[in-house]
């Protein structure tokens, strides 16, 4: 009888463990998709973003070399 008890306990905490793992994967799938979506957002808006930050940066620099080189400053050897 003790042995039956020992076995009927032990089945008790592994099916506990193993509905908590259950538990733990399903809250993880949940959580990697919200991150997923979140990023997959985050990754379109800084593409326009840094596509056009950078686009607008280095014309502003090409320009300014442009500048420098047809018309140096007083002073400057170039």
């Amino acid at each position: 009888m003790l042995k039956l008890s020992r076995l009927f306990a032990t089945r008790i905490t592994a099916q506990k463990q193993l509905w908590q793992l259950q538990n733990e994967v399903e809250h993880l799938r949940k959580e990697n998709a919200s991150l997923r979506a979140q990023n997959d957002s985050m990754r379109a808006g800084m593409r326009r973003c840094v596509t056009c930050e950078y686009r607008i940066d280095y014309k502003q620099r090409q320009d300014r070399d442009v500048s420098v080189m047809q018309y140096p400053a007083a002073g400057d050897e170039n």
